[in-house]
């Protein structure tokens, strides 16, 4: 998991984060939910806070970055904004574990996206844990296994779960040069601009909800957006991102249970089961990651 050299102390650190990013991502869901604001708004005003309380890091090293660093920090941040709106709109569709589980198909998206930029083929390890996953897949999505299930609700979660690939792959590199908050700050504030500009062609509520839906808000700026997301970015640093990927992958245990005991979402137990294979199939795409070609300064 570590490189060989890595201090013991730093290693802690890193499980110590890695540990309370899964905690502060297994609440978005649950969070959304529970909100009297659109997908569009929850999301703008998430982006908008986290990028605010960045601010000071981001300035420090904004006029460091290339221009290929500036051009792919934008790059993600567009994907990040697409990401959490089809995300939360998918949860206004589905329940929450169906929601979470098809988003955090990620690493095997992100997998997908380095074989074709490598040209590598995918390695049996890869195919074995896509023959795995694609009948959980169908346990969850099909007769009713899990309630408020839709069409619309799984390709959103879908297409979120795509779009925070793109996300990851184009921050990784930036993430070697740039600091962890400066760099999560830079995403954060053009999301905040790219769906801020779409609340204006959906024409979306911005305000006028019950101060439980704000604090709720601060929450999800708080919690998953800082502790989770920037978390994550943090450990990149020292752990491989295909490991990375493999801890987002407890995200559904947590979100299950919170939707359990704060919603009441209590899943037959052949959703467990696809969940499980599901959980088990991304993990065995993702142990082993198609070869990653270098990516120019």
């Amino acid at each position: 998991m570590f490189a060989p050299d890595t201090p013991a102390r730093t290693r802690t650190q890193v499980m110590l984060v890695l540990l309370a990013a899964v905690v502060g991502i297994s609440t978005s869901a649950v969070l959304v939910k529970r909100m009297e604001a659109g997908p569009i708004a929850v999301a703008a005003w998430r982006c908008l806070g986290a990028s605010m309380l960045l601010a000071p890091a981001t300035a420090a090293e904004l006029g460091r970055l290339s221009r290929s660093d500036a051009t792919r920090l934008v790059l993600a941040g567009t994907a990040l904004a697409g990401h959490f709106v089809v995300w939360f709109a998918s949860l206004q569709h589905t329940t929450v574990l169906r929601s979470t589980l098809l988003v955090c198909t990620t690493p095997v998206w992100a997998a997908a996206i380095d074989m074709v930029l490598s040209r590598v083929p995918p390695s049996r390890q890869w195919l074995l844990g896509l023959t795995v996953a694609l009948p959980g897949v169908g346990l969850m999505t099909t007769g009713g296994a899990v309630g408020e299930a839709s069409l619309t609700g799984d390709g959103l979660a879908l297409l979120g779960a795509v779009l925070a690939a793109i996300y990851l792959r184009l921050g990784q590199a930036v993430r070697q040069r740039v600091g962890t908050s400066a760099s999560m700050g830079a995403m954060c504030a053009v999301a905040a601009a790219v769906v801020f500009a779409a609340t204006g062609v959906a024409d979306t509520q911005l305000v006028g909800w019950s101060w439980e839906t704000w604090a709720l808000i601060a929450g999800a700026v708080l919690g998953p957006q800082l502790v989770g997301h920037q978390g994550f970015t943090y450990a990149v640093r020292w752990v491989p991102a295909s490991t990375v990927a493999l801890v987002v992958l407890l995200e559904p245990v947590g979100a299950a249970l919170l939707a359990v005991a704060v919603l009441g979402e209590v899943p037959p137990a052949l959703a467990w089961l696809g969940a499980a294979l599901v959980l088990l199939g991304v993990g065995l795409a993702t142990r082993a990651p198609a070869p990653r070609p270098p990516v120019a300064a």
